[in-house]
């Protein structure tokens, strides 16, 4: 691919200079940067915006399909969740990009080329199969906005990482002191007791007073809070019953008339003075509106895919609009409908929760007689 291009280098960028050209009204069209650029973090003294986020997300996934787990696994650091994971690879990405310029650490066409060849989606029984790589193209890049150029840019950030961790790694030694630690740390056997009880039958002789309660009420009065509440409005572009079950080129094809429509919307909607409904309407997208909702508990409208209610966190007064989300069988618009935030429990509204020790926070008195009794026994 990239040496055809080299071959025929002249004459094709005579061409891509003349189709360029209207190219840019469309592709100003699917800005949707332009529309929601909020702010989110402060990196290397500039601003990170929701939409540069995303881009990152949606590179995790890209990198996911194609099975590149080296450089997610050297990018998500300690995630323990999917989102968590998304987030700490758009962020590494950046700083991997920002490190790779500082160090003049670049990724040439042959060796993107060559590690192109490697990854695991484009493998076939002989090696690079062409066939998986088109196949890749047309269902995994489409769907997600992107293009070869972006196919091309998340490879070279692997080659740029490669080549940072040997840098870094060059006459670098470790005593030996360190690795009989690290060895010991891992394969010593360790003698170890462990006393077993039945919960039920310690909780049956902890007895929390009144007094108990409120001495503890007191010492933690401002964790004992109501959930934060919201409200939200949401329109869903997604694909009809008959349509959810396609494959292949067809799904893609669906998807991205339902990506135009969702960016035509999230253009609207960046006019000023723009009305959610009043757009909803013009586009004949139905709004759906949210009950009251916490982060444990989401409204029903927003089960499908966790990211909504994530998202539906992240609006504010100043934000209120989302922009076009993803999921399984189409997209989602947020708008923020509502905030009912956090109130101070009274004692009595507080008490269940101490008793009971719903959470780590509320159990301390719970704990403490346990270990006493524990202790006696």
């Amino acid at each position: 691919m990239i040496n055809v291009f080299r071959k025929h280098q002249r004459w094709l960028m005579i061409v891509i200079a003349i189709l360029a050209i209207p190219f840019v009204f469309y592709l100003n069209k699917a800005d949707i940067g332009a529309v929601h650029s909020g702010v989110v973090a402060k990196l290397y003294g500039r601003n990170i915006s929701a939409l540069e986020m995303n881009r990152g997300a949606r590179f995790f996934d890209l990198a996911r399909d194609l099975g590149m787990f080296d450089l997610l696994r050297d990018l998500i650091a300690s995630a323990q969740t999917e989102p968590q994971a998304k987030e700490q690879f758009a962020f590494n990405l950046i700083i991997l990009r920002h490190e790779a310029d500082t160090l003049g650490v670049q990724a040439t066409p042959s060796e993107v080329a060559e590690a192109m060849k490697k990854i695991p989606a484009f493998q076939g029984k002989d090696g690079f199969d062409m066939a998986k790589y088109s196949a890749a193209v047309q269902n995994y890049l489409g769907p997600r906005g992107f293009s070869e150029g972006q196919l091309e840019e998340l490879v070279g950030e692997q080659v740029c990482l490669e080549q940072i961790k040997k840098l870094l790694g060059t006459g670098a030694s470790v005593a030996p002191s360190e690795i009989q630690k690290d060895f010991d740390r891992l394969y010593s056997k360790f003698q170890v007791s462990a006393a077993r009880f039945k919960t039920a039958d310690v909780a049956n002789e902890v007895k929390i007073s009144d007094d108990d309660i409120k001495k503890y009420y007191e010492a933690n009065k401002d964790s004992l809070k109501s959930e934060e509440k919201r409200k939200v409005e949401l329109m869903a572009l997604t694909l009809p019953e008959a349509e959810k079950k396609l494959t292949g080129k067809e799904r893609v094809d669906a998807l991205q008339k339902l990506a135009d429509k969702a960016n035509d919307i999230a253009q609207a909607l960046g006019e000023k003075g723009a009305d959610f409904a009043a757009v909803a309407t013009k586009f004949q997208v139905p709004v759906s509106t949210t009950g009251d909702f916490t982060r444990a508990a989401p409204d029903p409208l927003l089960k499908e895919d966790p990211q909504l209610t994530q998202t539906a966190f992240s609006l504010s007064d100043a934000e209120p609009v989302s922009e076009p989300l993803q999921g399984k069988d189409g997209f989602y618009i947020l708008k923020l409908g509502a905030i009912a935030p956090p109130k101070q429990l009274t004692i009595e509204e507080a008490k269940s929760k101490i008793v009971d020790g719903r959470s780590a926070n509320f159990s301390a008195p719970a704990r403490l007689r346990c270990r006493m009794i524990c202790a006696r026994h």
